[in-house]
Formats: C-alpha cells, sequence, structure tokens
C-alpha cells in the first residue's frame, strides 16, 4: 500500500507540475544559467572555478556561496547537453520535488504512524502552489537540494538511532554527506543539526544519541561554512541595497518588526495562496509604521508562538512540525541579522512543510473529538489538494517568461517598483517595432515614481537610466508631438541615475573602506543623457555627458558618435574627426570611418583632400596633412606608442 501511495503522490506532482516543464528562463535564471561561463562545459577548470568563486560570478556579488548547485546547472547544460532549452532543467527539477515529497512521506509515517494523516500532508504539501519559486522558477534547485538534505538528514538520523556499531557509523557516514551536501547547495541547509535538536527535545526528550550526531553533521557544516568564509573574503563585498531589503538599514526594533510581520504574510500565503508575486522589494514591504494592520500581523505571531507553548505540552508532534516550520525560516527570516531580500516565496519551501503538518494534525484531532461524517475528512483534504494544485498549474504558466511574470506580479505587488521595471523592459523586448512605447513609459515612470522619495545613497540608478531611456526613445518617435517633453524628462532621469549612482558609490566606500570605480553599466546613463542633450541642441552639456560615459565604458562606440556629433555642434570638427578616430582605435569598429568621412566633408577638409575614390567607394587619405594629424592627436590620447609610430607622428608629411 504505502509503494502505491508513493506512486500516487508522484503521479499528483507531476499533475501539478506538468504545465512547468514549457516555462523559459525567466527572471534571475538568464544570469545564472544563460549568463555564466562555467557551467559551458565540464572542465577540470570551470569546476574549479564554481568552487573558488561565488554563485553570481562573474556578473555580481551577493554574498552568496552554492557551489553544488551550480555544479547542478553544469549536469544540465554540458553534461546532458540541455544548453539554452529550458525542459531538461525542469525535469531535474521536478525529480527533486518528488524525491523530497517522498521523504516527507517516509518521514511523516515514521513520526505520526498511521497512513492516511502522512498521506494527505504529502499531497497537500506536494501541491502547494507557495512552492512554485523553488520548483519552476529553475534556480529554485538550491532550495530542493537543501531541502532533500534537511530532510534526507533527519530520516537517515532515525536510522543512525535505531542501529547498531557498524551499521550506526555507517548511517551517521551518510548523515555527514547528506549535510554537506546541503550547506554547499544553499546556506538554510545549516539548520539540520537544529532540526535534529528539536526532534530529541521533542519527541525522546533524550540528548544520549544528539552528540554523536551533531559532531557528523556539524563538522561537514563547519568545513563548508569554512570554504564559504574563504571564498567570499576574496571576493568583493556584498552589497544589499536598500530597496531589496529595508530591514537592513532599519533600527534593531523597527527591523524585528517588520520581519515579524513578513513572517505573518508567510502564514498568510500558506493559507491562502491566491496572490504570489516574484518580487516583494521596496516600497511592497515597508518598515513598521505602527498601523493597526501591521499591529494585527505582530499579534498574530505572538498568538502562533503562545499556542506553541500550548501544543508543548498537548500536541508534542504538532509543535515538533510547528517549530521545525519556523527553524527552517530562521535563517532567512531577518529576525537573527538582515539578509539580502526582505520576503521570497522559495524561503517557505521546507517552512510550509511544517505548517502544513501541524494545521492537519490539530484538524485530525479536532475531528476526531467531534466526530464527524467519516466522508468529511477525505473530502476536505481531497478539495485542498485540487484547489491548489488547479493554483499551481496556474501559477506554473506565470514562470513563462519575464513579461508573463511581470504581469502577474503587477496586480499582486503594485508597490514593488522592480515589477514595473521588469513590465517595461519585457514589454519593449516583446515589441521590436516599439508601439507600445506609450505603456513602456508609464511603467518605467510608475518604477521610479514609487523610488522617488529615497534618499540617492539608498537609491539604485538603474531604473531611473531605463526610464531615461525609454522617455529618449519615445521623443525620438516620429509620431510623438511632445519630442522635446520627452528629452527634457530624459535629461532629468538620467541625471538622477548618475547623482544616485554616484552616491550609493560613495556609501559603499565608506561602508567597506575601499575604493570602488565606476562600473561599465553606470556608462549608459551618461550616454542617454549626451543623446538627450543633442536633441535638445545643447552641445556644451552634452559634450562632458559623452566624454564620462567614455571614460566610464571606453569600449562602447556609442560615445564616440555623441562626442564627435558634440565637438561639432560647438565648431569643433577636427577635435569631432579626432574623437571618431580614437573609436577606431580602441574599439576596432570600423563603422565610425563612414562618419569621419562625413565629417571631412562637412567642411573640416579645407585641403580638400582628406577623402578620395576607392575600389569599393570612397576612402580617406592618410597622405593629406588633416588626416595625418588627427590620426595622430587620436594615437596620442589612446597613450598608444605604436600607433604614434605607426602614423610616422612628429614627422612631416610627405
Amino acid at each position: 500500500m504505502r509503494t502505491a501511495a508513493a506512486s500516487g503522490l508522484i503521479l499528483l506532482t507531476l499533475l501539478a507540475y506538468l504545465n512547468s516543464f514549457a516555462a523559459g528562463f525567466a527572471l534571475d535564471n538568464r544570469g545564472l544559467l544563460l549568463a555564466d561561463p562555467r557551467i559551458r562545459a565540464a572542465t577540470a577548470q570551470n569546476i574549479r572555478d564554481i568552487f573558488s568563486h561565488t554563485y553570481w560570478w562573474p556578473t555580481g556579488e551577493a554574498g552568496i556561496y552554492r557551489p553544488l548547485a551550480t555544479l547542478s546547472y553544469l549536469l544540465n547544460y554540458a553534461i546532458l547537453g540541455n544548453g539554452i532549452h529550458p525542459a531538461g532543467y525542469h525535469a531535474i527539477n521536478f525529480l527533486l520535488h518528488s524525491l523530497n515529497v517522498l521523504l516527507a512521506f517516509a518521514l511523516l509515517l515514521r513520526l505520526l504512524g498511521g497512513f492516511r494523516l502522512p498521506l494527505s500532508i504529502a499531497a497537500v504539501w506536494a501541491v502547494h502552489p507557495v512552492l512554485t519559486e523553488s520548483v519552476t522558477n529553475i534556480i529554485g534547485r538550491a532550495d530542493l537540494i537543501a531541502g532533500a538534505a534537511v530532510l534526507g538528514g533527519l530520516l537517515i538520523y532515525l536510522r543512525a538511532s535505531a542501529a547498531a556499531r557498524w551499521r550506526r557509523a555507517a548511517w551517521l557516514c551518510g548523515l555527514a554527506l547528506t549535510a554537506g551536501v546541503g550547506a554547499l547547495s544553499k546556506e538554510s541547509a545549516v539548520v539540520l543539526p537544529g532540526v535534529i535538536l528539536l526532534y530529541e527535545l521533542t519527541a525522546s526528550r533524550s540528548l544520549r544519541n544528539f552528540s554523536q550526531a551533531a559532531i557528523a553533521a556539524g563538522l561537514p557544516i563547519a568545513a563548508a561554512l569554512w570554504l564559504r568564509a574563504s571564498v567570499l573574503a576574496a571576493a568583493l563585498p556584498a552589497e544589499f541595497p536598500y530597496v531589496d531589503n529595508p530591514i537592513a538599514a532599519a533600527d534593531f526594533i523597527t527591523g524585528r518588526l517588520t520581519a515579524i510581520g513578513v513572517l505573518a504574510r508567510y502564514v498568510w500565503l500558506i493559507l491562502f495562496p491566491l496572490k504570489l508575486s516574484s518580487d516583494y522589494s521596496y516600497s511592497e514591504i515597508r518598515l513598521f509604521q505602527g498601523s493597526l494592520r501591521e499591529w494585527m500581523a505582530v499579534l498574530s505571531i505572538a498568538a502562533i508562538a503562545a499556542a506553541a507553548v500550548f501544543l508543548w505540552k498537548r500536541a508534542r508532534m504538532a509543535f515538533f512540525f510547528l517549530s521545525f516550520a519556523f527553524l527552517n525560516l530562521l535563517p532567512a527570516s531577518n529576525l537573527l541579522v538582515p539578509t539580502g531580500t526582505v520576503m521570497a516565496e522559495r524561503l517557505v519551501y521546507l517552512p510550509a512543510l511544517g505548517f502544513i503538518a501541524c494545521i492537519a494534525i490539530l484538524s485530525a484531532a479536532l475531528i476526531r473529538h467531534a466526530r464527524p461524517p467519516a466522508w468529511l475528512a477525505p473530502t476536505i483534504c481531497v478539495v485542498a489538494v485540487v484547489l491548489f494544485a488547479v493554483r499551481t498549474l496556474i501559477r506554473n504558466a506565470d514562470w513563462h517568461d519575464d513579461l508573463s511574470m511581470a504581469l502577474a506580479s503587477v496586480r499582486t505587488s503594485p508597490n514593488s517598483f522592480k515589477v514595473h521595471r521588469l513590465l517595461a523592459n519585457s514589454l519593449l523586448q516583446s515589441d521590436p517595432s516599439r508601439r507600445n512605447l506609450n505603456v513602456v513609459v508609464a511603467e518605467a515612470d510608475r518604477s521610479v515614481a514609487i523610488l522617488s522619495d529615497l534618499p540617492d545613497e539608498r537609491d539604485i540608478p538603474g531604473p531611473w537610466t531605463d526610464a531615461a531611456a525609454f522617455h529618449l526613445a519615445k521623443g525620438d518617435s516620429s509620431q510623438d508631438p511632445e519630442s522635446q517633453r520627452h528629452y527634457e524628462e530624459a535629461v532629468r532621469l538620467a541625471l538622477r541615475s548618475t547623482a544616485v549612482e554616484a552616491a550609493s558609490r560613495a556609501a559603499y566606500q565608506r561602508m567597506h573602506r575601499m575604493k570602488l570605480t565606476a562600473p561599465p553599466a553606470s556608462a549608459e546613463a551618461w550616454r542617454v543623457l549626451a543623446s538627450s542633450y543633442l536633441r535638445l541642441e545643447q552641445p556644451a552639456k552634452a559634450l562632458p555627458a559623452a566624454l564620462e560615459g567614455q571614460r566610464i565604458d571606453p569600449n562602447n562606440v556609442r560615445s564616440y558618435g555623441q562626442m564627435a556629433d558634440a565637438y561639432l555642434g560647438l565648431g569643433r570638427g577636427e577635435d569631432a574627426a579626432t574623437a571618431l578616430i580614437l573609436g577606431i582605435f580602441t574599439t576596432g569598429d570600423q563603422s565610425l570611418g563612414q562618419d569621419l568621412i562625413r565629417v571631412y566633408r562637412a567642411g573640416v577638409d579645407t585641403d580638400d583632400c582628406a577623402v578620395t575614390p576607392g575600389p569599393t567607394g570612397p576612402v580617406l587619405n592618410q597622405q593629406c596633412a588633416i588626416v595625418h594629424r588627427d590620426y595622430c592627436a587620436a594615437a596620442a590620447k589612446a597613450g598608444n606608442p605604436e600607433l604614434a609610430a605607426r602614423f610616422a607622428c612628429g614627422k612631416p608629411v610627405l
């Protein structure tokens, strides 16, 4: 019967996640799967890079080290040959979740006895919609592996406790291996020794077997944490923006009250998973302000804590699973220390199991006491499973791509600046004709409107740069009669972006006492600013913006064209030519040569010798004095003696 039940659970899970295999690489999946060079091939160097660098390397730093999760992506990409095709990644996630469902079922059988109650709990958890961010979201795999480590580790411990001699030693070795795998997959797996201790205090009320388990699980976890600390120490300090988690900047009391309010949100999502969101960033969740609703949330968690005290005396297994839920959520709850996110549904993957089990145990006790009709309990369970499975199927579709996720998230998290930014970018990418620029601009404006009251050092520049670029594009639209207004708005937004970037970088430098250069991505705001000033016919303001963009990101060809246009607007034709030649030297982009020919033909070439006919069209005459002079000026600006020697700089033109 247990085999049939296990098969039924897998089939049920498959039905709930059947459409997940069609989901693509949404949100962070592109950065961690499609932009990580370490998973392209199964080479020794890539494996060394996986273990010697952080999770987000080389695209960024987030203070996260999960080498086994990244190694599993390499398995998909290179070994199984899934590459850029997502179905294979989803298959692995489904198998891992199915494994966890079976582990949960086995654990429930062991702890609760009977058959129907463990099966009901496992079935509800298997299809619960809040789990989709860990299952359908490919990079939620870290939660799946860590969950398997905690569930499997507790089961292994129970087997070890009942074994003797060499069998016990073998089980403890298995516990050590499981703990190490979990800790190297996601940080939350470090709770495994705490879960084992919780079991001993709750069920057996004896610590006789715990010491050996603590050593077996603790040593590999300590080794994994040491390795993590070593890798993070060699990387740039992680940056946790205020907009991702305001708790990090709050005083202790306000921060903890905010975190408790988030716990209440998690409980609500487990009970009523109707409104699910991929993001809860600023200002979807604000710092605790003392409103009636916020106090009600705090009091609800206090009531749950009081109920736990009652359960300790009356229903030990209900207490265990409620405490299991809290313990697994604790590392990411912001109650101990602030983390990189204020709230994320993937964090309740295992906590949801504990909370569902606690509710089911209490409901079963109530039903036994009330003695309702025999069909009532199974009917309630079946209805819950069906409703949750249907909601999971609907939620899976949201993970199809960024646009589908953005459309879903703006409905459930309308106060999050990130979802409006995501929607603006997704809409733009979905329509190459750009006929939807009005909607794109509106969503970008909503994103920055949410951020507008923040001081610069707590803001981030990206949304402002995006909004400026969209207004610039809207101004360039020939159908828009208000181009002037859009260009002026692009200037305002780009200036805000540059101010935010400078302030946040200065704050980072003060905090970590290190010099930090502007990242190449920050040059985009300067490029948008230069273009906007040029559209407004203000070359004197466009030139310093273009020069700054070129200084920060010298490999971007756009800056050289902007510099040339600004110089031309100021009547400095030879400087325009020098800027374009410098662009050719720096980027290797020969298309700038055509712009250079146009500059010389626009009256800069007073000797009328710069451009001569060639076999395929006009070409530059490097024997012309002005061309020779401009090439040498560009070589000097590039600081390249080889170029200077190549063009015989310092020698007269024959």
